[in-house]
Parts: C-alpha cells; sequence; structure tokens
C-alpha cells in the first residue's frame, strides 16, 4: 500500500517540475530580447542615434496595436484550449487566427490611409522628417504580419509545449532583421532601411509560425474554423473583456518611449525615445524570469482551476515566486553594475540611459517578488481586476510621466515607469491573497531571498568598484559573479525539491553532474 504522504509529495515535485521544465523552455523562448539587445548596438552605428529612436517609436506604436488587432485572442487562447476537446482546440486556434487577422489588416489599411495626417504627431530629425509618411504608410503593414506571429505563437503556447518560437523569434526574426538592416544601410537606405528590415523578418516569422500551428494542430480544421457557435461567442465575450487589461499591459512597456517623442520636440523627441528603448532592452533581460512563469502559469492555472485542485495551484504559485525572486535579485544587480560597458559600445550619447537601466532594474526586481500573480488573477475568471489594476498603474505612469519628462527626461520616463508598473504588480498579489487564499511567502522562501539579497550586495560592490578601470571590467565582473550567483543559490539557496523540480540544470547545479 502507498504511502500518501511521499505520493502527495511525489505530485507535489511533479507539478513543480512541469512550471520549471515550461519556464525553462520559455525564457529560452524569449532569448530574442537578448539577441535584440546586441542587435541595436549595429542599429545605432549604423543609422544614428536619431533614426533608431523614430524606429524605436514607431515600433512601439506596433505593438500597442498588435493588443487591439488580436482582440486579446492571445489571453483567450490560454483559457480555451486547455479545456477544449478535439477538433474544438482546432477551432479554437483557427477563429483567433482568422478573427485577428483581418482586425489586423483593417487597421493596417486605416494607418495607410492616415498617414499624412499621423505623421504630425511623431517627432523625427531633420533628415527623416520628410520620408516621414512614407514610412509610416511602409510599417504599416508590419501589424498583421507581427499580430499572425503572436497568435500562433500563443496557440502553441496553450498546448502546454513551451518554446517551439525560439526558431521564429531568435533565428528568424531577430536574426533576418539585423542581417537585412545592416544590408539595407550599406546600400544607402539611411531612412527606409532599419523600417523595411523588419517587415522583410516579420513576414519570414508569420509563415514561420503558421508551420508551428501545423504541426501542433490539425491545419485543415484550423483553416476550417466557423466564425459562429457557441465557443466563437465565448472567446469574443472572453475577448472583448480582457483585451483592455492586454492594452494596458503594453502600454506599460511602450508608453514612455511614446511619451518621450510627444513631449520633447523634433530631433531631441526622436533620440529620447531611443535611448529609453535601450535601457527598457537592458532591463527586460531581467522581466524574462517573471515573463516567463506568467507564460507557464497561466495555461496550468487554467487547467488546475478546471479540476478544482486549488492546493496544487497553491504550491506551483509559491514554487514560481521564490524561483523568480532568487533568479532576479543576482541578474538584475549584475545588469546594473555591467551598464558602463553595455552602454559603452553604442555611440556615446546613449550614456544617459544609464540611470533609467539602474531605475527599471531595482522595479523589475521588486514585480518579480509578486511572482505570476497577475497572470492567475487573469485566467481564474476575475476579468475585471486586471483591468482595474492596469488602470491604476498606468495613472500613476501618466501623472508621473508628464510632470518628469519635461525636466528630467529619460530618468523621469523611467522613474514613472518604475511606479507605474509596481503598482499594478502589488494590486495583483494583494487580490491574489484576498480571493484565492493562496500566499506565495512560504517558510522555503526565506533561505533563497536572504541569500540572493547578500549575494546582491557583494555583486554590486565589486561591479561599482571594478567600473573605475573601464571596460570591460564590470562587465566581466558582472556576468562571472552571476554565474557565482546562481551556483550558490541553486546548491545552498533554495531547497532539494525545488532544485529537483528544476531537472538536469539543478542537478548539474546541485550536485555537479547531470
Amino acid at each position: 500500500m502507498s504511502d500518501p504522504h511521499l505520493s502527495d509529495a511525489g505530485k507535489e515535485e511533479d507539478q513543480r517540475a512541469r512550471v520549471a521544465s515550461g519556464a525553462g523552455m520559455a525564457l529560452v523562448g524569449r532569448l530574442g530580447a537578448l539577441i535584440e539587445v546586441v542587435s541595436v548596438i549595429f542599429f545605432t552605428w549604423a543609422y544614428g542615434a536619431v533614426t533608431y529612436g523614430l524606429f524605436a517609436v514607431l515600433w512601439s506604436y506596433v505593438k500597442v496595436l498588435t493588443a487591439v488587432s488580436d482582440i486579446a485572442m492571445t489571453t483567450a487562447l490560454q483559457r480555451f484550449v486547455p479545456r477544449a476537446e478535439g477538433e474544438a482546440a482546432d477551432h479554437a486556434a483557427g477563429y483567433a487566427l482568422k478573427l485577428s487577422l483581418i482586425a489586423s489588416s483593417l487597421i493596417a489599411l486605416a494607418l495607410t490611409v492616415a498617414a499624412p495626417f499621423l505623421g504630425r504627431f511623431v517627432n523625427a530629425g531633420d533628415g527623416d522628417a520628410e520620408h516621414l509618411v512614407r514610412v509610416i504608410q511602409l510599417y504599416a503593414w508590419v501589424l498583421p504580419f507581427w499580430t499572425i506571429v503572436e497568435v500562433a505563437t500563443a496557440a502553441i503556447r496553450a498546448r502546454r509545449t513551451f518554446g517551439p518560437e525560439i526558431r521564429v523569434r531568435i533565428f528568424y526574426e531577430q536574426g533576418l532583421r539585423l542581417v537585412a538592416a545592416l544590408a539595407f544601410a550599406g546600400l544607402g537606405f539611411n531612412t527606409f532601411g532599419l523600417f523595411a528590415a523588419h517587415l522583410v523578418s516579420v513576414i519570414l516569422a508569420a509563415i514561420l509560425a503558421l508551420r508551428l500551428v501545423a504541426k501542433h494542430y490539425n491545419f485543415r480544421a484550423v483553416m476550417a474554423a466557423p466564425m459562429r457557435g457557441l465557443q466563437v461567442q465565448a472567446m469574443r465575450r472572453y475577448g472583448r473583456t480582457v483585451m483592455p487589461a492586454n492594452l494596458v499591459k503594453k502600454l506599460f512597456s511602450e508608453f514612455p518611449v511614446m511619451y518621450l517623442n510627444l513631449l520633447l520636440p523634433g530631433a531631441a523627441g526622436a533620440a529620447a525615445g531611443g535611448y529609453y528603448a535601450v535601457a527598457r532592452k537592458v532591463a527586460s533581460a531581467l522581466q524574462l524570469v517573471r515573463l516567463t512563469f506568467e507564460y507557464v502559469m497561466a495555461p496550468l492555472a487554467a487547467e488546475r482551476d478546471g479540476k478544482g485542485d486549488r492546493s496544487a495551484l497553491g504550491d506551483m504559485y509559491a514554487f514560481a515566486t521564490r524561483i523568480s525572486l532568487a533568479l532576479a535579485l543576482p541578474f538584475g544587480v549584475s545588469l546594473m553594475a555591467a551598464r558602463h560597458d553595455l552602454l559603452a559600445a553604442l555611440t556615446p550619447e546613449f550614456q544617459v540611459a544609464g540611470s533609467a537601466i539602474v531605475i527599471l532594474c531595482v522595479a523589475r526586481i521588486i514585480e518579480a517578488a509578486t511572482g505570476p500573480s497577475s497572470a492567475i488573477v487573469e485566467m481564474l475568471g476575475h476579468r475585471s481586476l486586471p483591468l482595474i489594476n492596469g488602470f491604476a498603474g498606468l495613472a500613476v505612469l501618466l501623472a508621473l510621466g508628464f510632470a518628469l519628462i519635461p525636466e528630467q527626461g529619460v530618468t523621469g520616463a523611467a522613474w514613472a515607469a518604475a511606479f507605474g508598473m509596481n503598482t499594478t504588480a502589488i494590486l495583483g498579489l494583494i487580490q491574489t491573497h484576498m480571493l484565492y487564499r493562496l500566499n506565495p511567502y512560504t517558510r522555503p522562501m526565506v533561505r533563497p531571498l536572504a541569500l540572493g539579497i547578500l549575494l546582491g550586495a557583494l555583486l554590486f560592490g565589486l561591479g561599482d568598484a571594478l567600473n573605475t578601470f573601464g571596460p570591460p571590467f564590470g562587465l566581466v565582473s558582472a556576468v562571472f559573479g552571476f554565474m557565482v550567483s546562481l551556483l550558490i543559490l541553486v546548491r545552498y539557496g533554495i531547497g532539494a525539491e525545488d532544485a529537483a523540480a528544476l531537472g538536469r540544470f539543478g542537478r548539474i547545479l546541485r550536485h555537479g553532474r547531470a
């Protein structure tokens, strides 16, 4: 007769392993952000700070519009596909793709027609201003193809297969964009090169994303998905409810870039958008930790809640939060310590982004401490709460940004974003505890948290001391320090069960062997 306590322990370890395995794959799938950081170095030297800044601003507008054009189908798929049986899952994916493609194409057409009017609200340098209308008309068509990429990869994640978008987002979309942008720069396309390169890379990424859908779904059933029916009505109703919250999430990330361009005139507005975009990209490497667990927890929360298994959900939530924080502390401090060396690779004017990097990294560490609480609130049916939380944070961002940006520029935008994002994150944490009695701060959190704080302080002190010697000492010490910190945290910070849930990675770091 089996021991029920052993059985429960085995279940908990298996649940943690699912979260860790999925998060690991999703983390690799999100590493395109790191390649994009490297790409920025080449883009700024090839096109200059002002043109790159204009690209960053228009790309921000496209990403925000994607939150409208996908009609929250990326979120709806995480809710409906795990619960669907048979052909219903194929039809859900097909409906999401069809609806979002229609919406995004109509928006792109409207942008093309309205480009002369919209161009009045975008600040650009003198060399780019005369081409701005045609740039907007060209770049508008990134929207439908990027929407396909977003919805198609969301459909793959909804199958609880985390990471197949690696090839799409990294080796093709990011890699081809870099190669094409450098080729266009060499041919003398000083304004259009970045925008044309991005359009080409996104078209290819969309094609490859659809091939992934064909691999994980019955593509014939996907293409034949009906546009009417009970499931369609439920998805559309859910999408309309969740879409504002998704839009607010995008605005948190992108609005500071747009806000800087709106509030600062001419070339200063374009360049400032680029400076902030670089600071955000560096800090977004830290955001990968939290995002990967949110990506994994969304479908798993829906699955566990559907089975009425709140105990398992609570264990996964606590595990995801303590691992997120244990990784975020040394990683964030390493990024702060390496900021001067990272910015030294760009053109000299980008040094103004140093303070913004520190502010955003601290904000992301605090956000990581709230775990995947927002994803849990969103998936468990309280549709109005993510919207309320998002609007509260966005209101803070807008108010602080309006007050600080005219005088402090990029640094003011970073302060506004930091307070805004954590207003939303902390509200989600409070609601998860009050509504579902889920508390991520259990006893196993104490040791990794204390050790993470100690290691972070040592890393920051070491980086600050070595920065006086100039590049690359700060960067090398940050990378080495983070690797050592990770080894110490896995061996002495987290428990044996958590390390076992990390699979081969945990075994190597904890025992020195796979």
